[in-house]
């Protein structure tokens, strides 16, 4: 179930950048902001921001998903609701949106550029979109573990950061995002929890979404579409522990017994309906392989308008 909307784990992180965007607006201050971030990331080394721009690929977000099919079920079906609804507010915008990325409106030697040279559709970034996706479902999803929560908070707001400082994305770019996916979070723990869940992953629904993600993983291992020849090793060995540790709980699950499938419906999903509920999991299916197709849709639209 979300956080309680009284609890700061909820609603500070979207009030914090809702407060930054209304700062920058107000004051003008988005290309200055980009310069001073831009160059003060330098001392921290591409290497290292490369490899935090891999972790809001959509792919590699939905790829992290995989292993929690079996001990999370609910954050697992959560998170790809909240996949759904990210990849949504990022390309919709970017359709209705063209703002060029700081490569059209700045010198070169203005400000430090590695990895792909993307030039337009910058507004938002579907990496920290992603990343503050992924990142909300365990913080609003799960109770207690401050620390865990904290940390987590702390690596998405860095993969959006990372987008300035490999030099493709404006803060307000990063902000959006991030907006659009801690309400992709929300949205898909609201769902979860107006259904009374946890939904269980142990029949077709769970095998056909594994299968779904685990053929997400299985494209990692072998593609290069980042672009970024220096995280290939990174990306490969975290799709491959991916799927495989993904298979392992999948095949787990595929040996659960009836009996085993059912035990972590509780009372409120039973009294609620099994109609409403097997309706539940045939659209969540549905919803698994409309996500592999909005995968395949953005790559498509992202390859026609050169941006990433």
């Amino acid at each position: 179930m979300p956080a309680s909307l009284r609890s700061a784990w909820a609603w500070l992180p979207p009030a914090v950048a809702l407060a930054l965007v209304a700062g920058i607006l107000a004051t003008g201050t988005n290309r200055a902001l980009f310069l001073w971030l831009n160059q003060g990331g330098l001392g921290v080394g591409d290497l290292v921001w490369f490899h935090l721009t891999m972790l809001g690929d959509g792919a590699v977000a939905l790829a992290l998903v995989l292993p929690w099919i079996r001990r999370a079920p609910h954050l697992f079906w959560a998170a790809l609701v909240a996949a759904v609804v990210a990849g949504l507010w990022t390309q919709v915008t970017k359709e209705f949106v063209d703002v060029p990325r700081p490569l059209s409106v700045l010198a070169g030697d203005a400000f430090h550029q590695a990895g792909p040279a993307y030039r337009r559709v910058s507004f938002p970034s579907g990496h920290a979109a992603a990343a503050f996706a992924l990142a909300g479902i365990w913080v609003m999803g799960l109770q207690g573990r401050r620390l865990w929560r904290g940390l987590l908070l702390v690596l998405a707001s860095l993969v959006g950061l990372s987008r300035i400082m490999v030099g493709v994305h404006w803060p307000l770019d990063v902000l959006w995002g991030m907006l659009g996916g801690w309400l992709g979070a929300w949205c898909g723990l609201a769902l979860q929890a107006r259904w009374h869940g946890p939904w269980p992953t142990a029949g077709r629904a769970g095998m056909l979404a594994g299968a779904v993600l685990m053929a997400v993983a299985a494209s990692l291992v072998v593609s290069r579409h980042i672009g970024i020849p220096a995280v290939l090793p990174a990306q490969r060995l975290l799709a491959a522990g991916c799927l495989a540790w993904g298979a392992w709980e999948v095949g787990r699950l595929s040996r659960a017994s009836p009996a085993d499938a059912t035990t972590a419906w509780t009372f409120g999903a039973a009294r609620a309906g099994l109609v409403r509920v097997g309706l539940a999991r045939v659209g969540l299916a549905r919803l698994g392989l409309a996500r592999l197709g909005l995968v395949r849709l953005v790559q498509r639209v992202q390859r026609r308008r050169g941006d990433g």
